[in-house]
């Protein structure tokens, strides 16, 4: 059941009715039994034979974590928690990519023969309930919060439909209190959340969807296409992936407002990022602060304690503990994406951008002074988003491409040729993405032109009507699944 389809439509409509219309104590079992249908829909067996009773599990050893103070016992229920999650992770996911792995290694010297792939069904969503359960258990072993007593809403934590198949990864700290509040139905929060829907449409359905018809008839042969149509599909797949990715945030966050759910934002308008360490605090937020918070900081902590001199090798230990904690967490971050190198080059490459960007912070800083730079300051914003965007783009290429050679590939295939081949899609294209980038400033400053720009009422819901409009005209029949599904 796709969020862009008349059958979620009906289902919400009814689910919202019947939410509004029973008492407060019931309303859990109304939306984990809606849970249930929505998953069902793409395999009931599953949400039936393994998230239950996994999520059981996981409830009842973290509760005997939380009951016993025994540090030791403690340690040994933790392990116990993270094993059977990232056992089950890797099972489900990554079997077959270190199976593969694995069969080369053994026949390394021998003559290799080929590797055949098992046969595993592959559930949408995994990644994202995974990491719910592990930053879940790891708060717990913390006392960073308290258990959860109600196995019906952690089930329901772990399963809410609107976060389940992409995210947003929200923490059980400030979203299981958020079910358990009391919500009415007011006007205004069910308009936000509308609005950030229909945006939410618009960027899937009219953005990501159709810039994907462009982008995947160049990448399935990109040395047979022009330098300059290559350029141009590169930057498109950079808004192909963001409109993507953050339509489906935007949908499910506003789908938890709509029912009276705050959930966390996702994404925060990261193409304006003026570092990689920026672009980092405002893409996929509950992944990067989840990375940062599970991995990252524990890692760079880890080594820093271990390590009790100044220096190493002429470089202070501080720096050596970020490298280290950068490179493993980007490293995992590649690999949660896919399991593929293709996705790890990508993660590895964003972690050597976050750390030379790191190493050379002061050495930068000198020189936007001796060049006075700083006296510009909106002229060096914009050199900052500008080098920021080009180089996220330029990592995107290995991330589209179906391995690291194609991606070589397609790089070395860029040039400055052009004959004029896909001038009108290109064109169409380029109109839309500027569009798209013009809404965006719009709404990136709203509060701003708010104070400065008075807009009537009637003005603004004929600009929505016609936006809404133009969603009709512009839409894509066959909407492609998300991207995160695969992930």
């Amino acid at each position: 059941m796709n969020f862009i389809s008349v059958e979620f439509f009906l289902f919400f409509t009814l689910l919202f009715i019947i939410h509004f219309s029973i008492p407060q104590q019931f309303r859990w079992v109304l939306l984990l039994f809606g849970s249930m249908i929505f998953y069902g829909s793409i395999n009931l067996k599953f949400f039936l034979t393994l998230i239950i009773p996994f999520t059981f599990v996981i409830f009842f050893l973290t509760k005997k974590m939380s009951d016993t103070e025994n540090l030791k016992s403690r340690k040994k229920l933790l392990y116990i928690n993270l094993i059977l999650s990232i056992g089950i992770l890797a099972i489900f996911k990554y079997f077959n990519f270190f199976g593969n792995i694995v069969y080369n290694i053994i026949f390394l010297i021998k003559k290799p023969g080929t590797y055949s792939p098992v046969n595993i069904f592959f559930p949408i969503g995994i990644s994202f309930f995974i990491f719910k359960t592990i930053s879940y258990i790891v708060d717990i072993y913390r006392k960073d919060i308290e258990t959860e007593k109600h196995f019906g809403y952690f089930l329901l934590y772990i399963s809410f439909f609107p976060q389940m198949l992409a995210g947003p990864i929200d923490r059980a700290s400030k979203f299981i209190p958020e079910l358990r509040k009391k919500s009415n139905i007011d006007i205004n929060r069910i308009i936000s959340g509308l609005r950030q829907i229909i945006w939410g449409i618009f960027k899937k359905a009219v953005i990501a969807d159709r810039l994907a018809i462009f982008i995947n008839n160049i990448y399935q042969n990109p040395s047979g296409h022009q330098g300059v149509t290559l350029i141009i599909t590169a930057y498109f797949y950079s808004f192909q992936i963001y409109c993507d990715f953050s339509a489906y945030s935007d949908i499910a966050i506003g789908l938890s407002k709509i029912l009276g759910y705050k959930s966390m934002i996702n994404f925060n308008f990261p193409y304006f990022s003026k570092s990689i360490s920026d672009f980092w605090t405002r893409w996929h937020i509950s992944l990067s602060t989840w990375l940062r918070d599970y991995l990252f900081l524990p890692i760079a902590y880890y080594t820093l304690r271990k390590n009790s001199s100044e220096k190493t090798l002429g470089i202070k230990t501080e720096t050596w503990s970020y490298i280290s904690g950068m490179f493993i967490t980007m490293f995992l971050a590649g690999l949660w994406h896919g399991a593929g190198w293709t996705f790890i080059f990508w993660g590895l490459l964003h972690g050597f951008f976050l750390i030379i960007g790191h190493v050379t912070k002061k050495k930068k800083r000198k020189i936007l002074r001796k060049l006075k730079l700083f006296s510009f300051p909106h002229f060096l914003t914009g050199i900052r988003i500008f080098i920021t965007f080009n180089m996220v783009t330029f990592a995107w290429i290995f991330f589209r491409s179906t391995s690291i050679s194609n991606g070589i590939l397609y790089i070395k295939s860029i040039n400055f040729k052009y004959n004029g081949e896909g001038a009108g899609h290109i064109l169409f294209n380029t109109l839309l993405v500027v569009f798209f980038i013009l809404i965006e400033y719009i709404l990136k400053n709203k509060n701003l032109i708010k104070e400065k720009i008075k807009i009537p009422m009637i003005i603004q819901s004929i600009s929505y009507a016609l936006f809404i409009c133009l969603i009709i005209i512009l839409f894509i029949d066959k909407s492609q699944e998300f991207i995160y599904f695969k992930f």
